[in-house]
């Protein structure tokens, strides 16, 4: 098993969310907390040197939202060290700070929870300001303590400040912490990992729990006056909240399209590494949703094209043999605060059955889907099939370079591929963009689509030969 060590900043910043579905319209700010850093060491091996603790000054005021992703496997020793910054943005605030592993079996000296065990207190210069607010942006390693987790189940976790909890996770302090079963694990339940995969592609120790992709969907609901209040050093009572921002992986939609890694000029923001949320994948693959809900209410999480098998509730399995009466399926699940799902979901071919009428339609019944829309476009002068951003891409010039247009399948009589859907809160008010607090009479505000919404992308199948397939079925061979 190994020892892997994980150095994390708790700091401030600020961020940028979209007000409208144009991903190159007007944003607003919002101010957040959370913890900058990552894996710093495994098994001896410094993996990211600039993660050290004494080099943790350069992340002042450059606080990860979401927190960085914590990746390991059952049975390694985790250590996370904890420096405490300080806010850039509120130098005034001396909050000490921590961290609580949710749904973690440990020790309550390690619980996190300042009332119970202990609070990391702000690297301070003279008894007021934050160290790093000074010249020499030093860091005082004996400030600095460290938690220490032996994750004993695989499971989707996650972890937050839980210093004046109501506030803290709502300005932002958390993040995912994903525990995988170890190759001695799937062993001794006779699991066969397939060639050219891991440990890491079971969610489980279950061989039905077997996945080629995963994502990470942390949710969450943001008060934006609350984030302001804070700000400007005012009080807000905990129990007026009323979000008015709605997030997946920290971003609102249309900026869930972006790739995690994105440049300044785009007007969006980086995230940390591991919380993709455009989904993207091959027709016939089976991928994974752990989806943890950070927010403060509960969330109907609806998934279009497929019924997904519920494999896992807060890091506990359930059954995930198709073939067994316990099997779980559904097209939404409630989600409740501080709750985790594992969702299974095999991208089934929908060319079988409505390729025919979406190309050809039926002889002597109705004519194809494509020849109707095209008719409705021609009698009413509008084009209807929308333009669809495709995972990923984006120019210094505007986020979107590749798009894809129903419309192009005409250029070939059978194109069927790719497939898009969406996933989304089915609040459906909350699959809007945020509020402008400094124009709040402006039209560019609370618009659908927005807020918790994502895409996912699902290209041709490989076929029996291993060959890619073009768009309209076939193969090259």
């Amino acid at each position: 098993m190994a020892i892997v060590r994980y150095n994390l900043f708790a700091t401030d910043n600020k961020i940028m969310l979209p007000l409208t579905p144009d991903p190159c319209g007007p944003r607003t700010e919002l101010y957040i907390w959370g913890f900058a850093g990552g894996l710093y060491e495994k098994d001896g091996v410094i993996i990211n040197p600039e993660f050290a603790v004494e080099n943790g000054g350069q992340f002042f005021g450059k606080a990860s939202f979401p927190s960085p992703r914590i990746d390991v496997d059952c049975g390694d020793q985790l250590f996370i060290t904890l420096v405490n910054l300080g806010m850039k943005y509120r130098p005034d605030l001396p909050d000490v700070h921590s961290i609580h592993i949710h749904g973690g079996h440990v020790a309550t000296q390690l619980d996190g929870v300042p009332e119970t065990s202990f609070g990391v207190p702000m690297q301070m210069h003279d008894g007021m300001m934050p160290k790093c607010a000074m010249p020499d942006p030093s860091v005082d390693p004996n400030q600095a303590i460290t938690y220490y987790f032996v994750p004993e189940h695989p499971g989707t976790y996650f972890y937050h400040c839980h210093q004046e909890a109501a506030e803290h996770v709502q300005m932002g302090m958390y993040g995912a912490l994903i525990v995988y079963p170890s190759m001695e694990h799937l062993h001794c339940e006779g699991v066969c990992i397939p060639e050219g995969y891991s440990n890491r592609n079971f969610a489980y120790a279950n061989k039905h729990t077997f996945f080629e992709k995963e994502y990470v969907l942390l949710l969450s609901d943001i008060d934006q006056i609350w984030h302001q209040y804070v700000l400007e050093g005012k009080r807000f009572c905990p129990a007026d909240f009323k979000p008015t921002a709605w997030l997946v992986n920290g971003r609102s939609f249309p900026d869930t399209l972006l790739p995690t890694q994105v440049p300044d000029s785009l007007g969006a923001y980086s995230i940390p590494e591991g919380y993709d949320s455009y989904v993207h994948v091959k027709t016939g693959e089976r991928f994974l949703i752990r989806l943890i809900n950070m927010g403060y209410q509960a969330i109907p999480w609806h998934i279009h094209g497929w019924h997904f098998r519920i494999i896992g509730k807060d890091a506990h399995p359930m059954s995930a043999n198709p073939k067994s009466k316990n099997s779980q399926m559904a097209f939404t699940q409630l989600i409740g605060s501080g709750e985790s799902y594992d969702l299974l979901i095999t991208a089934d071919n929908k060319q079988p059955l409505y390729g025919q009428y979406v190309n050809h339609g039926f002889a002597g019944i109705i004519n194809s889907l494509m020849e109707q829309v095209k008719a409705a476009e021609i009698a009413s002068g509008q084009q209807l099939w929308q333009s669809i951003p495709e995972e990923g891409t984006f120019t210094g010039n505007g986020p979107y370079n590749r798009l894809f247009n129903f419309y192009n399948y005409g250029q070939h009589p059978d194109q069927f591929f790719p497939q898009f859907y969406i996933m989304h809160n089915h609040d459906d008010y909350k699959a809007t963009t945020p509020k402008d607090l400094a124009n709040p009479e402006s039209e560019d505000q609370c618009l659908y689509p927005g807020g918790q919404l994502c895409f996912m992308q699902i290209d041709a199948p490989d076929c029996n030969c291993g060959c890619p397939v073009r768009d309209d079925g076939d193969c090259d061979q």
